[in-house]
């Protein structure tokens, strides 16, 4: 199958380009034309030069291919960057989708995100069906991804084959910009974290590419598969870390009042840096709000499979020491 990839470059992105070229598919992979495609390397994939904000580009990545895996996104909470993010996850994916229409695509894969389901406050895991409530905290990152879903499911009911997958907080390989691998370095160069209790519901990499194969084989036109697995609560999950990295580490719970206040205070200074920071007022309300996501239909419409963590904070450790990212401490 001859497919197009955007965000290829990125960590799932590169990901899953890896899983479609060992599966024997004709990949495609629009890259912007200042970034290297290093993680990539070696692989028989032809690039494309654009920018999912460039419709043009769009339109010439399209032809001629059968699917197309919309990966690409701008993942952030920092204030200053929502009018850019509104243009890459809103107004790109709808680039996206016109582009497809406009070549004769059969199916789209989005990638969006747990992000764009809405979080349950009885402690009960959300499903596909939980409404979207993120609304009255404005928090960009979920407004977007929540209106780049629904500007790829219009394309559904235009004669594109749309399937919608919200993977879950992603673990694994091939983390070159530190995302979820931030934890691993962190964990690594201290032994008292102060950090905020809460819980999280995980995925192995591996299973996310697996689960974005089988919703372009099979699965339903407007329908949409939270990809996830096992529930963590965030002192846990530092605390396995350690272990796997032959440690001991003490985790301090931090009241909400004082994440508050650090995070306040890093998002002023960053407005006189321009950088953004690691902690923001918008995150903290996230962590403080997210609850757990049920993966139930995308493993039994689509066969998706569940790795254990440990098994996956294994393997990306083994990537991180096999890369120079991080030094072997076993």
């Amino acid at each position: 199958m001859k497919v197009l990839v955007t965000g290829g470059t990125g960590f799932l992105g590169a990901n899953l380009v890896h899983h479609l070229v060992a599966r024997g598919d004709e990949v495609r992979v629009l890259k912007r034309r200042r970034t290297p495609p290093d993680i990539l390397a070696g692989l028989p994939v032809e690039f494309v030069e654009g920018d999912v904000t460039d419709p043009d580009s769009l339109l010439r990545a399209c032809q001629g291919v059968e699917g197309v895996y919309h990966v690409a996104a701008l993942v952030s909470y920092w204030r200053p960057r929502r009018a850019w993010q509104h243009r890459v996850n809103v107004e790109g994916t709808r680039n996206v989708v016109e582009a497809a229409l406009a070549n004769g695509v059969r199916r789209l894969v989005h990638t969006s995100s747990i992000a764009a389901i809405g979080f349950r406050a009885d402690g009960q895991p959300a499903d596909e069906d939980t409404q979207w409530n993120w609304g009255p905290h404005d928090i960009g990152y979920c407004t977007t991804k929540h209106l780049g879903e629904q500007a790829a499911l219009e394309g559904n009911a235009r004669g594109l084959e749309v399937v919608v997958v919200n993977p879950a907080v992603i673990f694994g390989p091939r983390d070159v910009h530190r995302n979820t691998g931030r934890l691993l370095t962190m964990v690594a160069r201290h032994s008292v974290l102060v950090w905020p209790d809460g819980v999280i519901t995980t995925c192995d990499v591996d299973d996310v590419c697996a689960g974005h194969v089988a919703a372009m084989e099979r699965g339903r036109p407007g329908r949409r598969y939270i990809l996830g697995g096992e529930h963590w609560r965030f002192p846990d999950l530092i605390h396995a870390v350690a272990e796997l990295l032959g440690k001991k580490v003490r985790v301090l719970a931090a009241p909400e009042w004082l994440e508050s206040l650090v995070a306040w205070s890093l998002y002023g200074m960053s407005r006189v840096t321009r950088r953004e920071p690691a902690l923001t007022p918008e995150l903290v309300t996230v962590r403080r709000l997210v609850g757990t996501y049920s993966s139930a239909r995308a493993v039994r419409e689509l066969g998706y499979p569940q790795t254990p963590l440990r098994q996956t904070l294994e393997k990306t450790y083994r990537w991180y020491v096999g890369n120079g990212y991080l030094e072997s401490r076993r």
